[in-house]
């Protein structure tokens, strides 16, 4: 940075051979008019330090010459007016004084001060980023915990986790598992109290069919429409109990459930025919069901009992004439292996709003399909637990032109 510009130096050398060629005329005058009207404080002196124009040199000129530099010497910091010597030929020199203006130390503070401004940005930038870093271990911790809450485990638990030295966090990684305490106790109530209520109406329900058939045989036969209607009632509330029951059991079930490999196809055949007995008469229902696909970890009783909901769903809410569908195929989603089963139907579909909620326990939508038949919002519930269950998934969406798709997203055995 301290040389003299490469624009100033080529301006020298041009200077110099002009210098050059009015030694070679030999003009004295000529000489010290072209010194008078350079840009630069300068002179073209012999070898004995002489001046060879007309211009006379001043005193702290003349001194200064003793510090002549060569064009391509380091200067000063400070900001002066420097002498450089060019040689020219026989010994001769032209001397030329650097204007203050020229010097690159003019700028020197500015470039100094603005170095001491980015080295301070980076030195704030690295603290930063090492501050950023320790805070965000914490964070992150603590994110992936709400996430797990999110998702249903309200088992997790982050003050461990969290180092002692961070006292904000480590204070809210205690109220967060205090929280998660409260939820996972409140949840385990509520589903305690469902289970016990469940299997306490068994007992009075079983009384009560009891009493009905009883009454079968003593009411008159014009009364007796009226004990059927009793009796559908008491099915209806028996299947109730049971699914909540077994909903209940499906959330509760450990991560130890056994799974074993099965065969797709062969649990779907001996489904299939079973469910058709149930059609309507205008409904049909086509299976494309490949026998090239691979085994699942799973089990036989979730599966089938999913593949019924899905298909029993679809013959209730898809219309009389609908048209249902059971096929399979092998998807790979974020590098995993499913064997998606999907019941598709040609019905009226969901609204779009609706989708997401379809699969919430106790979740009616009323209008979005023609509902002519009974349920009380567990079926698709039930489903989803045993897709969790098996680490798998469900997912449903509407069909073009119209209809509704619900694939089931069952693990590949990994060989």
């Amino acid at each position: 940075m301290l040389q003299v510009p490469k624009k100033v130096q080529q301006n020298m050398l041009v200077m110099a051979e002009q210098a050059q060629q009015l030694i070679d005329t030999g003009n004295k005058q000529q000489l010290g008019q072209w010194e008078q009207q350079q840009p630069y404080y300068l002179f073209i002196l012999d070898k004995d330090q002489h001046e060879m124009g007309d211009r006379k040199m001043h005193p702290h000129f003349a001194f200064k010459l003793n510090y002549a530099r060569g064009i391509n010497a380091l200067l000063d910091s400070r900001v002066n007016q420097p002498i450089f010597a060019i040689p020219l030929k026989d010994g001769n020199q032209l001397m030329v004084q650097l204007p203050s203006q020229l010097h690159p130390a003019k700028d020197f503070s500015f470039y100094f001060g603005l170095i001491q401004v980015v080295i301070a940005v980076l030195i704030l930038l690295m603290f930063s980023f090492l501050i950023a870093r320790y805070l965000q271990r914490p964070l992150n911790t603590l994110r992936e915990a709400s996430r797990s809450l999110a998702n249903g485990d309200f088992s997790v638990r982050v003050a461990n986790a969290v180092s002692d030295s961070t006292v904000e966090f480590k204070s809210l990684a205690t109220d967060f598992d205090e929280m998660a305490e409260q939820i996972q106790m409140l949840t385990e109530r509520q589903r305690r109290l469902i289970r016990d209520v469940s299997h306490e109406l068994r007992t009075p329900l079983a009384r009560h069919n009891l009493s009905l058939h009883l009454m079968r045989k003593r009411v008159a036969p014009e009364h007796q429409h009226l004990v059927d209607r009793l009796e559908r009632e008491s099915e209806e509330m028996n299947q109730l109990v049971n699914e909540i029951l077994e909903f209940n059991q499906l959330q509760n079930t450990t991560e130890n459930v056994n799974l074993i490999p099965l065969d797709v196809e062969s649990l779907c055949l001996a489904t299939v025919p079973d469910i058709e007995t149930l059609l309507g008469k205008q409904q049909t229902l086509t299976t494309a069901i490949d026998n090239n696909m691979p085994l699942v970890m799973g089990d036989s009783r979730l599966i089938v009992r999913a593949v019924n909901n899905l298909l029993g769903n679809a013959m209730k809410y898809a219309g009389e004439q609908a048209h249902i569908q059971l096929i399979s195929a092998l998807v790979v989603i974020e590098g995993q292996a499913f064997v998606q089963l999907s019941v598709e139907d040609d019905g009226h579909g969901i609204a779009e709003q609706h989708l997401k909620r379809i699969f919430y326990p106790f979740t009616r939508i009323e209008g979005a399909r023609d509902k002519q038949s009974g349920g009380y919002g567990l079926g698709l519930a039930i489903v989803k637990e045993a897709m969790a269950v098996m680490n798998g998934a469900v997912n449903a969406e509407n069909r073009q032109p119209q209809g509704l798709s619900i694939q089931l997203l069952l693990p590949v055995m990994n060989k």
